[in-house]
């Protein structure tokens, strides 16, 4: 059962990064991204100043990266947070797009923190505990915290992050990166975000070339790298379309770099900080929501 919870105390945030005179928190990446490509910034709605979204996005993960999940929620994931009673020795079943998660949405991580200092909450689960996270619907058990007459009821903080399920096969493979990232599992992440890139644009680009050319030689001569320094930026200043920005374009140049020193010389030669991670995440957020941006028109003979 869901237990009834205080309305004021449901949160949802969606943010891509904060402005940096007022710190109020900017629209997320699938709605802001578009404006920032197409003119530079995006403007604070709340203040009105001109804000470099790739870099707004990144010192916020960078920030959180402590956290884990909590840094990837200026690119791309969110974070739900509720209070509700809990009655210890009782089974709840929670429902969390009861609250505002989106159906279909991977769990990254859960925080039960008990608001009185009495209850707080145990998850359940059979003999076989999942190593991933299943569904949407927490299972908890209220748990007593210290000396005290049993049963008794106490608020629980809930703060789940999450990411969004989308039906693409890219989209499926940035969402494994971000799922290794919010375990500190930072060499497949950055394996899982840059295959995201690669599957967002090379069957763009091959589709392209054979509306002239046989698929044998479009294969054997398109590769990433001439596709993200060459073939893209032509095609879309052929078409109008604004040009990745250049701190996005570098940033996938060093995901790239650190994915095949990953992949060839290993995890302790690549020598993967925090900090690579964040940019690593962020330039495939922002590289994933460029190719969402130029495909419907790259996309027209």
């Amino acid at each position: 059962m869901d237990s009834v919870i205080n309305d004021e105390t449901l949160s949802t945030l969606e943010g891509a990064g904060s402005c940096y005179k007022c710190r109020y928190l900017l629209p997320r990446l699938v709605e802001s991204a578009p404006v920032y490509f197409k003119q530079g910034f995006v403007t604070c709605s709340h203040c009105r100043e001109q804000v470099d979204l790739w870099q707004a996005a990144l010192d916020r993960a960078n920030r959180l990266s402590v956290t884990g999940a909590g840094a990837l929620v200026s690119l791309g994931a969110g974070q739900t947070t509720f209070v509700m009673p809990l009655e210890t020795g009782k089974y709840y079943s929670v429902e969390l797009t009861n609250y505002g998660v989106p159906a279909g949405a991977r769990v990254l991580r859960r925080i039960y923190t008990g608001q009185g200092g009495d209850v707080t909450a145990m998850e359940w689960h059979t003999n076989a505990p999942p190593l991933r996270f299943p569904g949407t619907l927490l299972r908890l058990v209220g748990l007593p915290l210290g000396e005290g007459p049993l049963p008794r009821v106490g608020p629980v903080g809930i703060n789940v992050v999450w990411i969004r399920g989308e039906d693409s096969d890219e989209w499926l493979y940035l969402v494994t990166s971000f799922e290794a990232a919010a375990a500190r599992d930072y060499a497949p992440s950055l394996v899982f975000a840059q295959s995201a890139i690669e599957i967002s644009m090379m069957p763009l680009i091959e589709s392209r070339f054979r509306l002239h050319v046989p698929r044998k030689k479009v294969k054997r001569f398109t590769n990433y790298g001439r596709a993200l320094n060459v073939v893209l930026p032509y095609l879309c200043g052929e078409a109008g379309l604004a040009q990745m920005p250049t701190s996005v374009h570098n940033a996938l140049e060093r995901l790239r770099e650190k994915r095949n020193k990953i992949i060839h010389d290993g995890t302790k030669a690549a020598a993967i900080t925090p900090a690579d991670a964040m940019e690593g995440l962020c330039a495939a957020a922002f590289g994933f929501e460029y190719m969402r941006y130029v495909r419907a028109r790259l996309s027209k003979p």
